[in-house]
């Protein structure tokens, strides 16, 4: 039996990397860290903290540690909710750019994020106001304003008796 080339070929283009997403179970994080010891009690600093998979490990609040962060300079706005968005670049040279509507409330969709690296599979980004997401090295915890992902939902934690 002689098959048509077209059909050996088939396998081989649904598992291409263009079609294929890499990272279905990605989150990133947009945190605010040191809140209530910036000026006028605001954050200290703003991140971006990338999950190549889930953000809590399943035991109480702990969390995984982030594949990478970055660093979103303060520019004179609260970043999440700039008009025409924020972008910034991760340490392997990936650029995130999110959108976000900062008057939806949690746990509603508020905006979109894409990475260079899978500019067609964008992440939706969710309302989640969550404290103690991620300890940064100088000791100053950052809580979650927006958690983006392709789960369909902002990922929640798992129940425990400090919640």
């Amino acid at each position: 039996m002689h098959l048509p080339s077209t059909f050996l070929l088939l396998p081989l283009l649904l598992l291409s990397p263009t079609l294929a997403q890499r990272t279905p179970q990605e989150n990133l994080i947009l945190a605010d860290c040191g809140i209530g010891l910036g000026h006028n009690g605001g954050s200290t600093s703003r991140e971006m903290i990338y999950y190549s998979g889930p953000v809590w490990t399943g035991n109480g609040l702990e969390t995984f540690r982030p594949k990478m962060m970055v660093n979103v300079p303060w520019t004179g706005a609260y970043p999440w909710g700039q008009k025409g968005g924020v972008s910034a670049t991760m340490p392997n040279g990936d650029v995130f750019t999110v959108h976000i509507n900062p008057n939806i409330k949690d746990p509603n969709p508020a905006g979109d994020a894409w990475h260079k690296y899978e500019l067609d599979k964008p992440l939706k980004c969710y309302s989640y106001h969550y404290n103690w997401v991620y300890r940064l090295d100088d000791g100053k915890w950052c809580s979650s304003a927006y958690v983006c992902n392709h789960l369909g939902r902002p990922y929640v934690p798992p129940k425990c008796d400090a919640l």
